[in-house]
């Protein structure tokens, strides 16, 4: 049975469109097109015209092969999965009530693996097009060389590595229902634009620059001189002339709790140039949005329907200046640019092998589809469809992947896990 999509109207609660109390910048950028319609897909069953478009994109003639940047972190993680309490919900009380005491939990201990967003976003994109796309990763993987787990991990997925700094370290704490990231971030401190001109130069760097169809530039949110990076290599694009709106600019804030007002204030600003060279991609997870939400005075914290979600990715659009805004919760995505707004379900998985690296295979997912012209519900669908995927087997899917999943998806016959070979 087709279930049909629906449509509904558009609140903005808090602001006004463009209003200049919610927004310092909305009186010195040009207005953001804007719909006042969210388009909403229940379920798998109402993706069928949109599932046949993303088979027909990705399966395909093979595409030009694609170059281009990716960065600009690194971490080493500690995966621990808790056994009892299994689930975060169940964790946090028991926590709360030992404080002042001690208490003790069963938990396996997975071993040390690469990791960093922008790590696991190029091995993710790599694997998408099953090798056939030259990434150049630029990040923290080793103060002056390429620290032998990233040779290990990237060397075969890459074409080029440069290494600004030492790796974070973080141990992620597994649970059925999310994780708990604890984070060592003073190597983070390193990696800037002088550095990066350092470890490259500027006749390296632009090679790179001309040759490049996409950047990727995820954790904002650890890297505290990231907006200078991203800044800086819009300005040199149109300084090498290259054309406008040739490369695509995806960003991922990952986890800013942490960076206060004045930051994502000043981030909010350098949007516009960007977007002015660049087709610029801002992902956000859904309690990342609920945050920038905040900024702009809009009140959606704990409201997690697919309507909502729609509705607050138009809401952040229609005040940053972004070609697209996408927020992504764990069971769909919703996506608000120039041709409206659109939320798609995911492959929900209710027990997932591992989640860390979840949200870097979704955004991966989005800008391989993007950079194949797909429209904004099938860049969503490859998005959940890479991240269904991955939770469900522990690897990254390729394209191919991707179609064998929504199919199964399609017939309701995916299960919790995939072979992980």
């Amino acid at each position: 049975m087709t279930t049909a999509a629906k449509t509904v109207g558009l609140e903005t609660p808090g602001c006004t469109l463009n209003d200049a109390a919610c927004d310092p910048q909305a009186s010195s950028r040009p207005p953001t097109n804007f719909s006042k319609q969210v388009i909403i897909y229940p379920d798998v069953h109402s993706l069928t015209a949109v599932i046949a478009n993303f088979k027909s994109k990705v399966a395909g003639s093979p595409p030009a092969r694609f170059s281009g940047i990716c960065g600009f972190d690194g971490f080493i993680d500690t995966f621990v999965r808790l056994n009892a309490p299994a689930s975060m919900a169940d964790f946090g009380p028991k926590v709360a009530a030992a404080a002042g005491i001690s208490a003790s939990y069963s938990a396996q201990h997975l071993g040390d693996k690469f990791g960093g967003n922008g790590p696991l976003f190029a091995a993710a994109l790599n694997d998408i097009y099953a090798a056939a796309i030259d990434i150049t990763y630029i990040g923290a993987m080793g103060r002056d060389v390429v620290l032998p787990i990233y040779q290990g991990a990237l060397g075969g997925k890459t074409n080029r590595l440069y290494t600004l700094a030492a790796p974070a370290h973080s141990t992620c704490l597994e649970f059925t229902d999310g994780k708990v990231m604890l984070c060592d971030l003073a190597a983070c401190e390193e990696v800037t634009w002088k550095r990066l001109l350092e470890c490259m130069g500027y006749k390296v760097l632009d090679a790179e620059l001309k040759s490049a169809r996409f950047i990727s530039a995820v954790n904002w949110g650890k890297l505290p001189h990231a907006g200078e990076i991203w800044s800086n290599l819009a300005t040199r694009l149109a300084e090498l002339k290259v054309p406008a709106k040739k490369v695509f600019f995806f960003m991922d804030l990952a986890e800013f709790e942490t960076r206060p007002l004045a930051d994502r204030e000043d981030l909010i600003r350098r949007m516009e140039p960007i977007t002015r060279q660049c087709q610029t991609i801002l992902s956000f997870n859904l309690k990342e949005a609920w945050q920038m939400g905040e900024v702009f005075g809009g009140n959606y914290f704990g409201r997690k329907d697919a309507t909502t979600v729609a509705k607050l990715a138009a809401f952040l659009r229609s005040r940053i200046a972004v070609d697209r805004i996408i927020i992504h919760p764990n069971n769909g995505a919703a996506c608000a640019s120039a041709a409206g707004t659109v939320y798609v379900p995911g492959p929900y998985c209710r027990e997932p092998l591992i989640s860390t690296g979840a949200g870097d295979n979704f955004g991966a997912g989005c800008l391989a589809a993007a950079m194949l012209q797909l429209d904004d519900a099938g860049l969503l669908l490859a998005g959940n469809c890479a991240s269904g995927h991955f939770v469900r087997s522990g690897r990254s899917a390729s394209f191919a992947d991707m179609i064998k999943l929504v199919d199964a998806w399609a017939t309701n016959t995916l299960g919790e896990r995939l072979p992980t070979e």
